[in-house]
């Protein structure tokens, strides 16, 4: 709220009440001084005479339900809990005061499910821990003895969440249930101190609503269409002292991050122990003179007390599992042991307390079991004569001499207000300009698909990181990630580095036990709030295949899209790094240049530069004779369940398409494949011959360009020329990030490559054979 308006409203209330009050009665000769009575305060204008009363505002609200019909069912369950500290000025001359509800801090969590005839048909999550704008409400005095809670802290609460309908997922926005206080504010009611009491404004309230409907229990079954909500809110407010600040702080605030405490014993690294916080940070609460005092305040306090709340994000980190002791899984906790051991009264895992005495600073332990944790604490110190202070922060940002003091919570750890991560860690990655929900890092030096950036993880995701091979790692907000499950060892190593130094992409190594083979998700612990997408772990294994025959599968996407790479075993061991390389591109979007016009055949030596040709893959061509000249064809035998006869990779064309070859393009990317003998398609007489090449290399880099280079250049290009329409320019292709849906690579169903075999005449050299 604005100033102005608050102003405004001020004024409005005051007038309300300068209109609501009875007419003064005429004045009337003074008593004589022996008859003069002394006026007894009644408990409303006993509290209407303390200007400021503060305190804190707490909350829990909780439904969970079942409707039913002969055919379908919705059922849903949401828990909400709530804090904030809580200012209440009274308004001289009126009958009301002015509540201001500080920024107070919340967790939201809802599932709703709807289900027709046994099918699953819509599914709505959503799963919050965020801090809470300031709001206003107004306290009234309906009696000489009664005050009334008008609360809005509930209304309009934001939690981004999804809803799933028929395998579809989009985000949705989602707010909590209301609490009308013009609906159920005759239900906030309450009793004010006496006189001769204690000045204390306590309530407790515990209500169940439906609607605008107020219920004494949830029915049980409940009736189609309605929600019971059930609400606690509980609030305590004291008079303020004005004597002195009660500043908090904490020790190595500036360096200070959350983290989790990993039992490698356990087994696997998606589990935690969480027996131990990874992390702790000692807060202290200190009575301080007010700024410009020089004087310290004659005043100690006899008790303090922490208030602490906290993210309850799943998990210790995007792809680990909690096992937390503590049935609530928040991140950040108060631990009994460690804050005994400070002399505190342990209340609960938020708050912790001194023994009543005499301080003038009072120290807590806070304890971290989450890499992403965060949340706020605030401190409430009471004096001797019932008067209380809430905790101030300094701001390191002041221009003043002495530093400016807030009424801030101290947010842990030390982060912007508008984010969950901790601002030493941005300032160490240079990220201190991106959103929590920054995905779009690129590749650098023009690499990758300008208009698809990021790899799919958001800013707070690469903060929270991952465990991968029982080790905590946090990834790079500049770098583009990507996470391979290679099932190869180190055959693939090389190759794995060479993907690497042609995009410039960032490869993580997960183990078997750092993700679930269902989904491979790599990061299925999150909140909406600060998470981009589902991204997904990439698969490699090594099969039985020849040359030529790796695959991924299901074709060219990004890493959702692909679920494994095959690398056949037929790979010649010159060829595995290039190999491997090549189909991981194929898993950022990457595709050949072109599709189709090739097979792999089997040689067999006939003598007089004749062979045996047999297809091995595509399956189903036909075998025969054929002539081979140029260059003595390389016949080294090949491990092959069937025989030891040397592979080669063909080129040719198709019947169906003469323009799109896997040979197109730049000579040297390794989009392209590399062939072995050639079949000259452009001479229909010379189709039984065999051009064996011997000075194509496997490719060293990934393609600038559509057009052909090299032996591939105009005017006489080896293999068609050009890259197919859309294909070539690699390096512009690639798509890590899986929040894009690519459309698929498309390219002829079959193809029927041309090649024939003749009658085995005579070798004649023709002036083709000096082609390029």
């Amino acid at each position: 709220m604005t100033a102005q308006l608050r102003r405004s409203l001020i004024i409005g209330l005051a007038f309300l009440a300068g209109c609501t009050a009875q007419d003064a009665p005429p004045e009337e000769p003074a008593p004589a001084p022996q008859s003069i009575l002394q006026r007894l305060d009644t408990p409303a204008t006993r509290v209407q005479a303390v200007p400021k009363w503060v305190g804190v505002l707490k909350a829990r609200s909780r439904t969970s339900g079942l409707w039913t019909t002969p055919y379908s069912s919705h059922q849903w369950k949401g828990d909400l809990t709530y804090f904030a500290p809580i200012e209440v000025t009274m308004l001289e001359g009126s009958n009301f005061a002015f509540v201001d509800i500080k920024r107070g801090f919340y967790n939201f969590s809802r599932v709703e499910q709807d289900i027709f005839q046994g099918q699953t048909v819509s599914t709505q999550v959503a799963r919050c821990s965020d801090s809470a704008p300031s709001r206003t409400a107004t306290m009234e005095f309906p009696s000489d003895s009664s005050y009334k809670m008008q609360l809005t802290p509930f209304t309009s609460i934001p939690c981004k969440g999804t809803v799933t309908q028929y395998g579809t997922t989009t985000d949705i926005p989602f707010s909590w249930y209301q609490l009308s206080p013009i609906q159920f504010g005759s239900h906030f009611v309450f009793d004010l101190p006496a006189v001769d009491a204690p000045l204390r404004i306590h309530g407790t309230k515990h209500l169940i609503t439906s609607d605008s409907t107020v219920l004494a229990n949830i029915p049980d079954p409940i009736p189609y269409g309605t929600t019971p909500v059930e609400w606690n809110i509980e609030w305590d407010l004291q008079p303020e002292s004005d004597d002195f600040d009660l500043v908090l702080s904490a020790e190595d605030y500036d360096n200070w991050l959350p983290l989790a405490h990993i039992e490698p014993d356990v087994g696997t690294s998606l589990t935690s122990s969480a027996l131990e916080p990874g992390s702790t940070i000692r807060v202290k609460a200190q009575v301080m003179p007010k700024p410009g005092s020089t004087t310290k305040p004659k005043v100690k306090v006899k008790q303090v007390t922490f208030f602490l709340t906290s993210s309850n994000v799943p998990g210790i980190a995007m792809n680990a599992l909690d096992s937390s002791p503590t049935p609530d899984g928040k991140d950040l906790q108060f631990e009994q042991d460690k804050n005994a051991a400070l002399g505190l009264e342990f209340v609960d895992i938020a708050t912790v307390k001194t023994p009543v005495g005499d301080y003038e600073e009072a120290k807590a332990v806070i304890s971290s079991f989450d890499y992403g944790g965060y949340g706020d604490v605030i401190a409430r110190a009471e004096t001797e004569d019932g008067e209380v202070v809430m905790s101030v922060i300094e701001d390191p940002e002041s221009t003043f001499s002495s530093p400016e003091r807030k009424k801030d919570p101290l947010l842990l750890p030390k982060r912007a207000a508008d984010s969950h991560i901790a601002t030493q860690w941005k300032t160490t990655e240079n990220s201190l300009s991106k959103a929590d929900l920054d995905d779009s890092e690129t590749l650098g030096n023009g690499r990758g698909d300008v208009n698809r950036p990021g790899d799919g993880l958001s800013h707070y995701e690469e903060y929270r990181g991952f465990i991968l091979n029982n080790q905590h790692i946090r990834t790079k907000p500049l770098d583009v990630d990507y996470f391979l499950n290679n099932k190869m060892g180190s055959k693939a190593t090389a190759g794995i580095n060479f993907f690497k130094e042609l995009t410039n992409i960032k490869v993580h190594l997960v183990g078997d036990d750092d993700f679930m083979l269902s989904n491979r998700v790599i990061n299925p612990f999150y909140i909406k709030a600060t998470h981009v997408t589902d991204q997904h772990v990439v698969l490699m294994y090594e099969v039985e295949g020849e040359k030529g025959t790796s695959n991924t599968l299901p074709g060219p996407g990004n890493p959702k899209s692909v679920s494994r790479i095959e690398i056949a075993k037929g790979t010649p061991a010159d060829g595995m790094k290039t190999a491997v390389a090549h189909e991981l591109a194929h898993s950022v979007n990457v595709p050949h240049h072109g599709e189709w016009g090739f097979f792999v055949a089997a040689w067999e030596e006939l003598g007089n530069s004749q062979y045996r040709e047999a297809p091995k893959y595509p399956t189903g061509l036909a075998e025969g004779l054929v002539n081979a000249y140029r260059e003595t064809p390389n016949l080294a035998p090949v491990t092959d369940p069937d025989d030891n006869l040397p592979r080669f990779l063909i080129s040719t064309k198709c019947r169906e398409n003469g323009t799109q070859s896997v040979f197109s393009g730049a000579h040297n990317c390794i989009m392209r494949y590399k062939a072995e003998v050639k079949i000259h398609t452009e001479y229909p007489n010379r189709l039984h011959e065999r051009a064996v090449l011997t000075d194509e290399e496997y490719g060293t880099t990934l393609c600038a360009t559509t057009q052909g280079t090299g032996f591939n250049a105009p005017p006489n290009p080896r293999h068609v020329g050009p890259a197919a329409k859309d294909r070539g320019d690699c390096i512009h292709k690639i798509v890590v990030s899986d929040r894009y849906d690519l459309d698929p690579w498309t390219r002829a169903a079959t193809c029927d490559p041309i090649r024939s075999y003749g009658s085995l005449p005579p070798r004649v050299q023709l002036q083709a054979d000096t082609e390029q």
